[in-house]
């Protein structure tokens, strides 16, 4: 028979198949019957203790819940004590003892937040749940032992933010976490990890619509330079496209360019549709600032103009593409001797790249992808996966002639295509035809491997005659970025991660017909031909005759001579076969020669740093410029570039190679002429680019304070000079 209970603190749940006894006149009446009796009372207790030790009835303590709670927190009330005991019911039997805050916490509210470490994702997940708690008094106080010990464990940053308990508290720092509040109000400078809940999507989406509304749509501008998640720049982005719909006049080129990284390319279209951009201006000489002219002025103007269909922008794109091929043939025999192109050549810049200890580098070449499907593959990349952060979305020159027989080979073994059976691959050539994934998994560090992937050329030549072939491409492109994604996530975390995404060489953003005829002793692909041309060449290396240039194969890096048209045609191939093509390539307009180069890293630790400039000067004279640094991190940093924008767009862009030391300030005086206006520096904004020693580059918002002094000023009182 079981052993009647004494429960002289009253919090004992009962038992099944025992009565409950609260006074003496229940006692009396079932003291002696033969169901098992709860009693419960100190003072009933004593008596009936006395009472079953008489009788030599069995009976023992209650095990007192209450006590063994108020141990590990001794802030609980009795009552506190009580309601917890209650709510959890017959399962406080069977909880793993000892206990502990974080076993009672986890049994009230079942979750994985109570044993996991203090992180960004554990903060975001903390903030998330307790916006959806409803709490008891007594789990407030059990929450407040636990959340101690995160914010002992935490980085500084971090630990402001898990002081908060309140639901309204908890509300208002995921909206300016998410930006939706005021996102320089939330301490962590990490984006928000996480999937956002579908009800915050559509609170961002209300709140930012009345701010682009109120601003006329240069709201976005502002956003866009907030660490938020790109989900939630795709949801501003599409908003502020809608606005900009329905109030065509307030659209501006410098919008356009920022919304372009984020609107799908039908989106894109409309909006160049209401605002064509403007026709490009001359090529400049510098490489770089040719890749600007190209990013900024060049490639706006063709994705207008091919969307379009415009003929007259057709003649101001082959204008630009006449001058950058004449300025490509000029410079590329000097780039293979080691001007000042050579670093933006893509088999130089592959060649370049550091083999980092404890990181794997996957260099991912995309056949024939040009920079406008790149945008499209990296918006996927993105969307489907938040461990990757753009590290740099930049171009490279892709060698001549632009097509996959020379240009991929180049491109691996990091040589001109006449070198390329001099030496070996630079890195490790993974299977074109599967995801790496696997493979990866157990590929040792510190090493480059190199991925071939066969689309988006596949398709465009396959698919070449389908009404749907922008679609087929885009399709293809998302299935490779998911690919990427199953990469990022079975890649061991404790692995660095580092992807480059390239490609071997762009396409003609147009169609081609086949109306040249292939020179006698040459095979032609698209675009190109080549083989043997039985003519003595200028000193140039090349020469024009009908719009096609003949290339002298020695200086440019062939074994053959090349013949490249330099409008749109393309050659009418071996067989004589006429027609057209959509997108070809092997040119040299830019889209076919320029090609992306974006760097990717996942899940990096962004060290923590604090910059300010400051600069003073007189109009269009020399000004000085202090840039202060301090360097939080353990990790030794370069200061490589600052930009800075000015009000009227112009940017001032300092190249620096500074080294700034772990744990350390310092300060860099620089001057810069000519200074700019009163007026430009009233609205301006700096961004500083910092390189770790593994390459990885950051950008960083900076403070910045600019005073510009006219260099003809009046006089308060115009007599004073007289006295």
């Amino acid at each position: 028979m079981p052993e009647n209970l004494l429960d002289r603190e009253g919090t004992a749940l009962i038992p099944e198949g025992y009565q409950l006894v609260t006074s003496e006149v229940d006692f009396l009446r079932l003291a002696v019957g033969t169901q098992p009796l709860l009693v419960r009372g100190d003072l009933l207790c004593n008596w009936a203790e006395l009472f079953f030790r008489g009788r030599k009835i069995p009976c023992q303590e209650t095990y007192s819940h209450r006590r063994e709670i108020r141990m590990i927190c001794p802030t609980l009330t009795d009552d506190q004590s009580d309601k917890l005991i209650h709510q959890l019911g017959e399962r406080v039997h069977s909880l793993t003892r000892p206990l502990t805050i974080v076993t009672l916490l986890n049994a009230l509210y079942p979750s994985s937040i109570w044993i996991d470490c203090s992180s960004i994702s554990h903060l975001a997940e903390w903030l998330l749940w307790i916006d959806k708690a409803r709490l008891d008094n007594f789990s407030n106080v059990l929450i407040d032992q636990i959340t101690n010990r995160w914010v002992s464990e935490a980085t500084t940053f971090n630990a402001q933010a898990y002081k908060i308990r309140d639901r309204i508290d908890a509300h208002q720092a995921l909206e300016n976490w998410l930006g939706i509040g005021e996102r320089d109000l939330f301490p962590v400078p990490d984006e928000f990890p996480l999937d956002i809940p579908i009800e915050l999507q559509e609170q961002s989406r209300q709140v930012w619509n009345l701010r682009i509304i109120e601003s006329q749509g240069s709201f976005f501008t502002q956003l866009e330079r907030l660490s938020i998640p790109y989900s939630l720049k795709q949801i501003a982005a599409h908003e502020t496209f809608i606005y900009y719909l329905n109030h065509p006049d307030k659209l501006a080129p410098t919008q356009i360019e920022v919304l372009t990284r984020y609107l799908n390319r039908n989106e894109n279209d409309r909006l160049f549709g209401l605002l064509p951009p403007q026709n490009p201006s001359d090529l400049p000489e510098n490489p770089e600032l040719v890749l600007t002219w190209f990013h900024k002025e060049y490639l706006p103007y063709r994705e207008w103009q091919h969307s379009s269909a415009s003929e007259a922008g057709k003649v101001a794109v082959q204008k630009s593409a006449y001058q950058f091929a004449f300025w490509y043939l000029n410079h590329y025999p000097k780039a293979l001797s080691g001007s000042t192109l050579k670093k933006w050549l893509s088999f130089n810049r592959i060649l370049e790249l550091e083999r980092v200890e404890d990181c794997l580098t996957l260099v991912i070449v995309l056949d024939g992808l040009h920079v406008a499907d790149s945008r499209t593959l990296l918006q996927s990349v993105q969307a489907h996966t938040r461990r990757l952060s753009v590290i740099a979305n930049e171009y490279a020159f892709s060698p001549i002639p632009t097509v996959t027989q020379f240009a991929k080979e180049a491109l691996f073994r990091g040589v001109p295509p006449n070198r390329i059976d001099e030496v070996g691959p630079l890195g490790t050539i993974l299977a074109e035809n599967k995801s790496p994934a696997q493979k990866l998994i157990t590929s040792p560090v510190g090493q480059i491997y190199l991925w071939r992937v066969l689309e988006p050329d596949k398709t465009y030549h396959h698919q070449n005659r389908s009404e749907n072939l922008i679609q087929d491409v885009e399709g293809r492109l998302e299935a490779e970025s998911l690919k990427i994604k199953e990469i990022v996530e079975q890649i061991p975390g404790k692995v660095m991660l580092r992807i480059i995404i390239t490609s071997d060489h762009g396409r003609l953003l147009s169609k081609a017909n086949r109306t040249i005829t292939i020179p006698s002793g040459l095979q032609s692909h698209g675009r190109v031909a080549w083989g043997s041309i039985l003519r003595n060449f200028p000193e140039s290396g090349y020469y024009v005759e009908d719009d096609v240039a003949f290339l002298y194969g020695e200086s440019y890096g062939m074994n053959e001579d090349i013949a490249i048209p330099l409008d749109e045609s393309a050659f009418r191939g071996d067989d004589d076969h006429s027609g057209s093509e959509l997108y070809p390539h092997g040119g040299l307009f830019p889209e076919e020669v320029i090609v992306p180069w974006i760097v990717l890293a996942r899940d990096f630790v962004r060290p923590k740093v604090e910059i300010s400039i400051t600069g003073q000067g007189k109009v269009r004279r020399i000004g000085s410029l202090s840039i202060k640094l301090l360097n939080m991190s353990d990790i030794d940093l370069i200061l490589d570039e600052v930009i800075i924008t000015l009000q009227n767009g112009l940017e001032i862009r300092l190249a620096q190679n500074i080294p700034i030391g772990a744990r350390s300030k310092d300060v860099v005086n620089l001057q810069y002429e000519p200074w700019p206006s009163s007026s430009d520096v009233e609205s301006v904004h700096a961004v500083a680019r910092l390189r770790q020693p593994n390459q990885l580059v950051f950008e960083y918002k900076s403070d910045i304070n600019l005073t510009s002094e006219d260099m003809y000023t009046r006089p308060k009182d115009i007599l004073e000079d007289l006295f």
